[in-house]
């Protein structure tokens, strides 16, 4: 492993990485004149730990130099191996939580810091890059897990595809935020489901959808969406059961019809989905097809996540 600068003593504080050095979590922060402040132009990552274990690093690296390149950005030549720094984040970090919790891994790279803006304090800009940890809030998905979330499909449309890729990751997300507040004011703790300009549901702002109907599995085509990480594991391990996956273009009627729903993400895996617009969908939770795909999960984990966020403190 390479060795990374230490900025200042450690603490009991959660350690974070910013552009070559490990600091404090509260002395990781960004000047306003850096492009991620002022633009949202950011792309990231978020994975979680596994009894305390970085969980596929490899896939989300990946996906996020998958989405630099995209957009034309690279990494410093100094940033070294993000991999890592992900593990002895990881290593530090997870001595400050118990037993039966875990991380949430963010790690995310902005255009810079705007030249323009900053008062003439620099004179050459590179990418910010940062990586930060936080306990996983299990105590906000039990609920869900207990009587499952409910969904809407607000007025707020997808991006469309011709504005960005939404192959990429990213955090220019102020639609999101807007989408889901509407969506609470009538669903309380609920989601938006966005629609693409199509009318065909797409995803969450967290998760991606599955829909199970007439004995086989369906997510919308990735063309639409973002390619999850989660997403790719479920349609594995689903068609390792024997299960035909299809991703095709979904309405709301689909939705609703469909005898089994839920949402999957690299932090919290797989989420049962009650409703859509108030329609309740099936008649169990987690429905069966749901809990085999849960349980098959957590088998090869070594976790049985569902416990883990049921036996959480609220």
């Amino acid at each position: 492993m390479r060795e990374i600068r230490m900025k200042s003593t450690p603490s009991l504080m959660p350690l974070a990485y910013l552009n070559g050095e490990l600091v404090t979590f509260n002395e990781a922060v960004l000047p306003v004149y850096d492009l991620g402040v002022m633009q949202g132009a950011t792309v990231t990552e978020r994975l979680r730990t596994v009894r305390h274990q970085p969980y596929l690093v490899k896939e989300h690296l990946d996906r996020l130099e998958r989405s630099l390149k995209a957009i034309g950005w690279g990494l410093p030549q100094d940033a070294g191996p993000l991999t890592d720094v992900i593990s002895e984040l990881a290593l530090i970090n997870c001595n400050l939580i118990g037993p039966n919790e875990d991380l949430g891994i963010v790690v995310f790279v902005t255009a810079g810091q705007s030249l323009w803006d900053s008062n003439g304090l620099i004179e050459s800009s590179r990418p910010t890059v940062c990586i930060y940890t936080t306990p996983l809030p299990l105590q906000f998905w039990k609920a869900a897990y207990e009587t499952g979330i409910s969904l809407a499909t607000p007025t707020i449309r997808q991006i469309p595809t011709t504005v960005i890729d939404p192959r990429i990751k990213h955090r220019s997300r102020l639609h999101w935020t807007v989408a889901d507040q509407s969506v609470r004011k009538d669903y309380p703790g609920g989601a938006a489901l966005l629609l693409d300009q199509n009318g065909f549901v797409t995803e969450t702002s967290s998760g991606n959808l599955f829909i199970v109907k007439d004995g086989q599995l369906h997510t919308p085509r990735e063309e639409n969406t973002l390619g999850g990480i989660a997403q790719a594991q479920v349609i594995r391990l689903a068609e390792g059961r024997g299960w035909s996956v299809h991703r095709s273009d979904l309405t709301v009627d689909d939705v609703t019809s469909s005898q089994e729903a839920f949402l999957t993400s690299s932090t919290y895996c797989i989420l049962p989905v009650s409703h859509l617009n108030g329609v309740r969908i099936g008649t169990s939770l987690p429905g069966p097809i749901t809990k085999m795909l849960i349980d098959t999960w957590g088998a090869e984990m070594g976790l049985d996540f569902e416990r883990q966020v049921l036996e959480a403190s609220s």
